[in-house]
């Protein structure tokens, strides 16, 4: 399986270079896509699930890590406590193919090393660039538009929407999955850069 989706995400890769990069409207046919994919992987997701998916791409793993030992600590504590994984071992989150998610049950069965995990994730935090919040909250608005277009008839979609103007007027703009998303898939998982996760997939294809 881990062999089946390498070659499959190498690909998608190569065609992610394709893609353009333009602002506002114009990027809502990628939007539309990503949505559609990440609803086939987690039709359960729900509108705060897909904030999160866009916000991660957004400002990548969070801030500056200058501790690596708390890093790999908070690692092992999550992974002492994980009874359930999701079932897909990575993903790319948004639509920009800039951030991906690497599910920890790699780690836990041995086929990546903790101390590489937490190295990659480390330097994506590092060397991370979120936009500003105010560009997020444009990007956001532009990803809603396309949610409302695509009429997808999401889980409590009126409450979340009702959360997120909430979190959008608050100092802290990140949220948590989703308690179906949680229940559901059991995402336990780091978030690298484009850079880490093309060379953790050279680890794997050894």
């Amino acid at each position: 399986m881990i062999k089946l989706q390498l070659h499959i995400t190498i690909a998608l890769l190569c065609a992610g270079a394709l893609f353009g990069n333009y602002e506002g409207r114009d990027e809502i046919p990628q939007i539309k896509e990503a949505i559609k994919k990440e609803l086939l992987l987690h039709p359960d997701a729900t509108l705060v699930d897909l904030y999160k998916f866009f916000h991660q791409e957004a400002f990548g793993p969070g801030h500056m890590i200058d501790d690596p030992a708390s890093a790999l600590a908070y690692l092992m504590a999550e992974l002492r406590t994980a009874t359930a994984f999701d079932s897909l071992l990575w993903q790319e989150v948004g639509y920009k193919k800039a951030y991906f998610r690497i599910n920890l049950k790699l780690v836990q069965e041995g086929v990546i090393p903790v101390d590489t995990l937490v190295q990659y994730f480390i330097l994506s935090a590092n060397r991370a660039q979120p936009i500003p919040v105010a560009s997020w909250k444009e990007r956001w608005h532009i990803v809603s538009v396309a949610v409302e277009e695509m009429a997808l008839g999401l889980a409590d979609y009126e409450r979340d929407k009702e959360i997120l103007e909430k979190v959008l007027k608050s100092d802290d703009v990140s949220v948590h999955h989703s308690a179906t998303y949680r229940a559901s898939y059991h995402p336990h998982y780091r978030v690298v850069d484009r850079e880490s996760f093309q060379q953790l997939l050279g680890t794997l294809d050894d």
